[in-house]
Formats: C-alpha cells, structure tokens, sequence
C-alpha cells in the first residue's frame, strides 16, 4: 500500500485556497482516496520531507518560521503532530518584507539520517536541527549566504543576503548543492554552491555564478552524481554541470532554454526532476503551463529537447515521479488539482491519464509506503 502527502498554502495573503496537509490511500488502480486532512501549525505547509526511519513528516510553513513535526502511522498512514521547532532567526535587512519572516522553502535530512537541514529563503541561510527522539532540536548551526560585499561609497550598508531555495544531496554521498537566488532586497547573488556535510556542519565547497536577475530555483542530481541539473525561474534556463565529486568541484557545461524557442511571453520555471533511469530531465513552466522533456546524452550529460507536454492545468509549481519512474504528477496550483501522467520509460514522452486529483492550491507531493 503506498500514501501520499500533499502540502497546500493557504493563505490569504497568497490568494490560497488549502486546508492543510492532504493525505491520500493511492489504490492499486492508481486512484487516489482522501484519507485525511490536517490544518497546519502555521500557515502555508507548501513543502514535506519524508524521515522513513523514524516514520515522521516534516512540513515547513512559506512565509512562516517553523517546522512541523508529524508522526506517521505506518500502517494507515495518517498524521499525528508531535512538535514544532523555530526554523531559526530572521534577517536584520531592512528591505525584506516581514510578511514573509524566514520562507523556509526547502528542506533534506542528511547523509547519516541525523539533522534536517533547511533552506531559509528570506533569511538567507542554511539551518541545521538535530533529530531526536522528540522531534527536532532548535537549530544549532547557520550557514549564512551572503550577497555582494558593501561598496567603498556605502561601507555602512546593511549586511547583504543571498536566498537559498532548495537543499538536495547527491546520490549515496555527504555532497549537497544549492540553489541560490539574488534578489534586489539584500543585494544578493544568482549562484548554484556545492556543500559538504561533515561532522554536523556545512562545509563550502564551491560555487558557480549564474547570469543576474535569473534566480537559480531547483536542482537535481543524475543518479550517477557525474551531473547536476539547475533550473532558474525567471531567465527559464536550464544549466547542467558537471560534478568532481573527489575534489568537490562544479563545471558548468550547458545552459539551454525550457521554453520552446519564440515563446513570447512571461514564463516562470519551477521545478525539475531527473528520471530515475538517469535517462531524461523534466522541467515544469508556469506561464507555458508546460513540463518541458528533455534526452540526456549518456556520455556527456548534456540534454536535447524531446517535447513540450501541457501541464493539464494552471501554474505546475511543483512535479514529481514515483518511486518507480512509471508516472509523472504536476500539481497545478492555480487550477486546484494534480494532473497524472504516464511515463514511456523508452521514450521519456509523457502521456496524460484520465485522472484528476481535486486538491486545492497543492504545492507538494511525498510518497510513502505501508511496509
């Protein structure tokens, strides 16, 4: 039997519709049965890390400064709230919008299973929360990220940000990287940074800088973890580096287009996700509504396009594969539902199913089996 948790915003302030977190029975058929829902500790639960070792949920709440902790039941699946835990201490800029406090907008747990790092977008840093057997200890460690250094005619400027958006580790290993967004408030730097986590720190190991203004926003490794793919919202380019992982180095080889070439308009990426085949890249488009497929050339790593597929909805701000690689999910949050495709293992083509899931404004999806 396999569960699935879908994290919603819901609030006002982002026109949201969610409850909650959703948690769904996927059937044998494939249908999905709403089991549960649960209203979040703080609004806007839009991203959930899985901790099957210790069968827990961990949700951070956009615009918000915690993390949940929820304890799953194995066998049926549902949710308990076990605790909360401060994501860490806001920034001190003066241009950040307080609304948003930290924006805790991405999350892992470690290589050894034993911290939960997390990506504090407005806050600019990296925070590190020992697990225990209560929940999660209040973070202990930052790694700050900072933007571009004071300038000789402002050296009183306040202390510059860079904003992380994701936190993914490379197959099998202590290496992690991070997107990273410049934004103006905070004078900050478009960058993509390899970590390593070493005796309960982060550990800078190298960065690559990306054009300015094009907010580097998710990454994902191949499964050999020779290559990183980024995808940055706002320029809608796709970047693929190359990984040294011995001496903890980046190598940029490609930038590409996830748009098909004349697209006129404004489109923003979103989310990408690398088949478990290690055979094809997707990248989600709110704007084009699209999931853009893309061949990755065994030898080299680089991509060519295959197809551009209609994300069968509005705004796809997050995606997913299954655990096996067979089907595709795009959750549309301006239209309300996941859209469920299937996926040619051969060809990498998506081909969309008959089936809708009725979910309001979903931002993420986890999956998780009853054994």
């Amino acid at each position: 039997m396999m569960y699935a948790y879908v994290g919603c915003r819901t609030s006002a302030w982002r026109g949201a519709r969610g409850k909650g977190i959703e948690v769904y029975q996927v059937l044998p058929d494939g249908d999905w049965r709403l089991i549960q829902r649960v209203e979040s500790v703080q609004e806007n639960p839009s991203w959930l890390t899985l901790d099957p070792l210790r069968d827990r949920l961990y949700a951070l709440h956009g615009d918000g400064d915690v993390v949940a902790v929820w304890k799953r039941n194995q066998e049926s699946g549902l949710l308990s709230l076990l605790t909360q835990q401060t994501t860490g201490p806001r920034h001190a800029h003066p241009d950040l919008d307080p609304q948003r406090r930290n924006n805790p907008v991405g999350a892992a747990l470690t290589s050894d299973g034993q911290y939960l790092l997390i990506a504090n977008h407005e806050a600019g840093n990296i925070s590190a929360l020992a697990i225990d057997q209560h929940g999660l200890q209040p973070p202990h460690s930052l790694a700050r990220i900072p933007g571009h250094p004071a300038t000789p005619d402002a050296p009183d400027a306040p202390e510059s940000l860079s904003r992380p958006h994701e936190i993914v580790f490379a197959p099998g290993s202590d290496l992690f990287a991070v997107p990273i967004q410049g934004r103006a408030a905070g004078n900050g730097i478009d960058m993509i940074r390899l970590y390593r986590w070493h005796k309960g720190e982060a550990w800078l190991l190298d960065e690559i800088r990306l054009a300015p203004g094009s907010w580097p926003r998710h990454v994902d490794f191949h499964p050999s973890g020779k290559w990183l793919y980024c995808l940055s919202e706002l320029s809608s380019t796709l970047t693929v580096l190359e990984v040294d992982a011995q001496r903890g180095a980046l190598r940029l080889k490609q930038t590409l287009s996830a748009l098909p070439e004349g697209y006129p308009t404004r489109s923003d990426a979103s989310e990408i996700e690398v088949h478990p085949s290690g055979r094809f890249v997707y990248a989600a488009n709110r704007g084009h509504d699209s999931i853009g497929v893309f061949a990755v050339d065994a030898q080299e790593g680089t991509l060519s396009v295959i197809d551009w597929v209609n994300c069968g909805g509005k705004t796809p701000r997050f995606t997913t594969l299954s655990p096996d690689g067979r089907r595709f999910f795009s959750a549309n949050e301006e239209s309300d539902t996941i859209e469920v495709f299937d996926v040619d293992v051969q060809t990498g083509q998506l081909h969309r199913r008959q089936q809708t899931i009725a979910t309001p404004s979903p931002t993420c999806i986890c999956f998780a089996s009853a054994d």
